[in-house]
């Protein structure tokens, strides 16, 4: 069923998203380096390629281990870019943050697709799979940029944590609602 598909993917990017979260505030406030953001990314991968495997049954630790080193790979490209919520000064406008989330999600969603894809053994189909996590990942980008600018410095970590997991659930809706498209036949229908 596709709402058991896209629940899976809100659950896994939402806990995902929260670690991510919980990173970068710690790195903004000088508790932890820039390089907690590659863990951060491993767990977010870890979790949304685990909570995925639920639903489509792929070869679980090359899915896993493909999500894992996607995710890595796009939080690389932010290490020394700034932590996140801090100097409001220095603050982007809204549109900006959410067109960053846009073009992120336009580069990573067909390459996350491409890396899953390959690593499904044949469980989806290269070409689909890719569009439908371009078609995912730009509006979950979106969502998950708009989210961290809403983070202010002095909320405590467990709010950003929070406000991290909402907008990853989120986000997960979106990604699990587009690759959804992509899933095989009956797949999304498959019993436990």
């Amino acid at each position: 069923m596709k709402a058991r598909w896209i629940s899976l993917n809100a659950v896994g990017e939402g806990a995902g998203i929260a670690g991510v979260a919980l990173a970068y505030a710690a790195i903004d406030r000088g508790l932890a380096p820039s390089w907690i953001v590659l863990i951060a990314g491993a767990w977010e991968g870890l979790c949304l390629g685990s909570a995925q495997t639920f639903g489509l049954r792929p070869p679980a630790l090359r899915w896993i281990s493909a999500t894992m080193v996607m995710a890595v790979l796009g939080y690389a490209g932010s290490l020394g870019m700034g932590a996140g919520a801090g100097d409001d000064s220095a603050t982007p406008a809204f549109w900006l943050i959410l067109a960053a989330g846009a073009g992120m999600g336009f580069v990573l969603g067909p390459l996350m697709g491409l890396a899953q894809a390959i690593a499904s053994a044949g469980k989806v189909r290269i070409g689909p799979w890719a569009l439908a996590n371009l078609a995912g990942w730009v509006p979950a980008m979106m969502l998950i940029m708009a989210g961290a600018s809403l983070a202010e410095r002095s909320w405590p970590l467990a709010a950003v944590a929070g406000l991290g997991a909402v907008t990853g659930a989120l986000a997960g809706v979106a990604i699990g609602w587009a690759t959804s498209f992509a899933l095989p036949t009956g797949q999304e229908r498959r019993p436990q």
